[in-house]
């Protein structure tokens, strides 16, 4: 098997995993957050943004930022009309019953499998925040520039909420792929 053919296989078992968990538009919005979240990391580190204007680099961050609000707002619209609020932040409502099972099991280096109002659940519900605040804080900077404003609290702000995305896009994605990797593990045929 060539390495092509392997990255195809192993692509086409990680969408069949995450068909568990969520149906095949949301997981295309998912897919399209990731991409557009990755790009949009590789291109703040080119990019500049000067009085005179934006570079080349920056007009394609903002432009791609743009589709990250709609994909962005898409995504947890949908998540949270398919599971609820409660799912995702049942602290809110005193419900920490699986929570604290989860947070057990998670000290005691236990794999903490995905259910409703778990440890899971709570982390992608952060996910969200730290989703919804980056691309909140990029329309703010970038109507602070469109409207010759002070960048400077905008910029930091939405910096900040960037790399506190870009930390959970590698945490949340690791897990994922440890989980996806157990999965294999397990389902895999014995030879």
């Amino acid at each position: 098997m060539t390495v092509k053919e392997k990255v195809v296989a192993q692509g086409a078992l990680l969408w069949k995993f995450l068909g568990f968990f969520q149906p095949p538009l949301l997981r295309c919005i998912h897919a399209s957050v990731i991409t557009l979240v990755l790009l949009q990391i590789l291109l703040s580190f080119g990019m500049v943004v000067l009085p005179t204007g934006p570079s080349a680099l920056a007009w394609i961050h903002i432009i791609l930022g743009m589709f990250l609000c709609v994909f962005g707002v898409t995504l947890v619209i949908l998540s949270v009309k398919k599971r609820g609020l409660r799912n995702f932040f049942p602290y809110l409502w005193g419900d920490n019953e699986q929570l604290i099972k989860d947070v057990r099991a998670a000290a005691q280096f236990k794999v903490v499998g995905p259910r409703p109002k778990g440890l899971p659940a709570c982390v992608q519900g952060l996910g969200m925040w730290a989703l919804l605040l980056t691309v909140a804080s990029g329309l703010w900077w970038f109507d602070n520039w469109s409207n010759h404003r002070s960048l400077l609290t905008a910029y930091s702000v939405h910096k900040f909420f960037a790399w506190s995305l870009a930390l959970y896009l590698v945490g949340h994605g690791g897990m994922a792929l440890a989980h996806f990797a157990i999965w294999q593990k397990k389902t895999a045929p014995k030879k």
